[in-house]
């Protein structure tokens, strides 16, 4: 559970790095020097280098001249920030000796590839941005090493007692939906009757829905756990759920030039779960924001006792 909420925190800094991991940057090159950390030297070129898929994204090249470079300058100033924190989590690790072995990081690799529906797409993901595989798996390495280093120094201070658990579940409670809700998975597949057929049939016969829209998903959309109100579902749908038990698939549905197949998960009604069922999601949201005050503070720290300056 940890690792999972800890995860979430070092996001940024992963999707932060890998924007730039497929560059080389030459020792050769002589530039100018934006920040000191410690020991390192960060520069404009590489700064800038970073930046590109921020620019491109963000800077509008319509916009006026001067508008753009202070969008530009705007966007430099976050970027820098992450990277002097990113250095300095960098600088921690090594000074604690804190490394990232092989298999743990092919546990990871495992999660991220499963994330992405598999390894040939999670390559196919990478190639379009540009990032080559291995340096997208070096890269990965040194994010995972910031992880154990972040768990290393904050997860053992913190503490969330039982009380603290017990006035969040009164403040869940007071903003808890009371309609009924209902939790869905959808394939829709458009016009083709034949194959909406076939599909429903291949259902029946024990097939699943994930299964079946990668089999056709270039004909088929698959919404995989979708969460409705009962007022968000439409009269001719919510009749055919009401005779079905969670697990189990509706009848074929057509509308318009659509064909649904719905496989009902789960009813919520309006009850608010009991304190016992929200727990551990308590638990969860209490850790992180205390994580997250806690990061916080300690890469203050770490920059006060850093020799930190910087030049932009």
């Amino acid at each position: 559970m940890k690792n999972k909420i800890f995860r979430n925190l070092i996001l940024f800094f992963f999707l932060f790095w890998i924007n730039f991991s497929s560059l080389g940057f030459s020792a050769e090159i002589i530039n100018k020097v934006i920040a000191v950390v410690g020991e390192e030297f960060l520069t404009l070129y590489e700064l800038d280098e970073i930046c590109k898929p921020f620019f491109e994204k963000f800077v509008d090249p319509k916009l006026p001249f001067e508008e753009k470079e202070r969008t530009k300058k705007q966007i430099r100033e976050k970027v820098l920030k992450a990277w002097i924190e990113d250095t300095l989590l960098r600088i921690e690790a090594k000074k604690y000796g804190i490394t990232v072995s092989d298999e743990e990081l092919e546990r990871f690799l495992i999660t991220e590839v499963k994330a992405r529906g598999g390894e040939e797409k999670l390559k196919e993901y990478l190639k379009i941005q540009g990032i080559d595989y291995e340096k997208y798996k070096e890269k990965l390495r040194e994010e995972l090493l910031k992880i154990k280093l972040i768990q290393f120094q904050v997860s053992e201070k913190i503490v969330i007692t039982e009380d603290e658990l017990k006035r969040a579940y009164e403040e869940a409670i007071k903003k808890y939906d009371i309609s009924p809700k209902y939790w869905l998975s959808i394939l829709i597949i458009k016009e083709d009757e034949s194959l909406a057929n076939f599909i429903y049939e291949e259902i029946l016969k024990g097939k699943n829905f994930e299964e079946l829209y990668q089999s056709h998903s270039s004909k088929v959309k698959f919404l995989k756990e979708e969460k409705f109100k009962k007022e968000e579902i439409t009269f001719e749908v919510l009749q055919s759920l009401e005779k079905i038990s969670p697990g189990e698939v509706t009848p074929l549905i057509k509308k318009n030039n659509e064909f649904y197949i719905i496989r009902l998960l789960k009813v919520e009604t309006g009850n608010p779960p009991s304190f016992e069922e929200m727990r551990e999601k308590l638990y969860q949201d209490l850790f992180q924001l205390k994580a997250e005050a806690l990061l916080e503070k300690w890469i203050k720290e770490l920059e006060e006792k850093r020799y930190i300056r910087i030049y932009l």
